[in-house]
């Protein structure tokens, strides 16, 4: 058994054509060509923190993600309305 997936594709770059020195096959499914991410939403809170959402379409699926000052702090396949709620509660101040 390896210790972490890296050490895992280092073991098999070697006897496996389709990974390059410990990379791993990646997305199959993701095209980047195809993807199409667009800000639908941002905002400064009080506290200064830049809050916005982002919607990327994969063409059959849609993620909807939340940043704050750039840091990922939500990401939700399918519900718009989550990431929008997320992103209220850290225009709110991040209310308990």
């Amino acid at each position: 058994m390896f210790a972490n997936q890296y050490e895992e594709h280092i073991a098999h770059s070697a006897s496996c054509n389709s990974r390059y020195d410990g990379f791993d096959r990646g997305t199959v499914w993701a095209n980047e060509e195809t993807i199409t991410e667009i800000c639908i939403g941002r905002m400064t809170n009080e506290k200064g923190q830049k809050v916005s959402i982002m919607e990327a379409d994969y063409g059959y699926d849609k993620a909807f993600t939340v940043y704050v000052d750039g840091n990922c702090v939500f990401v939700d396949f399918d519900c718009r309305s989550q990431a929008i709620s997320v992103a209220r509660w850290w225009m709110n101040g991040c209310p308990a």
